[in-house]
């Protein structure tokens, strides 16, 4: 039976609960993003369009920002802490990609061994 709670985020709960993982017995912490962890935007000595000509930012530096309302990094992470395996469920196009890549760079640093750190990615479609 899952038990839910709030995490640091108030916008993604928390479900535990145990069962079985690939043959053995397992602790699950479940929770969810709410879409993109960060976006790319110019270097904030562009963002002043009036100072550079639009030609210049097809060469500006990009710098990726978060929107630190949800406190979804810090939320991952905590998850994460002591973690032996990550499961992703996202959407299997570029867009669900380009955010397991951001969940994976919140949360394997904080996973109990980042060495041996087990990254699984589920496959599934809304038309299966």
């Amino acid at each position: 039976r899952a038990q839910k709670r709030n995490g640091v985020s108030k916008v993604s709960a928390v479900h535990d609960y145990t069962g079985t993982f690939m043959g053995h017995s397992a602790k699950f912490r479940v929770t969810a993003t709410v879409g993109h962890m960060f976006s790319l935007d110019f270097d904030p000595e562009y963002n002043d369009w009036n100072k550079h000509s639009p030609v210049e930012l097809f060469s500006a530096p990009v710098v990726h920002v978060e929107d630190p309302r949800p406190r979804m990094r810090e939320h991952l992470q905590k998850e994460a802490t002591g973690a032996d395996v990550l499961v992703l469920w996202l959407d299997c196009d570029r867009e669900g990609e380009n955010i397991c890549y951001e969940v994976m760079s919140s949360t394997v640093p904080h996973m109990s061994d980042r060495l041996q750190t087990k990254v699984y990615r589920a496959k599934f479609s809304s038309l299966s």
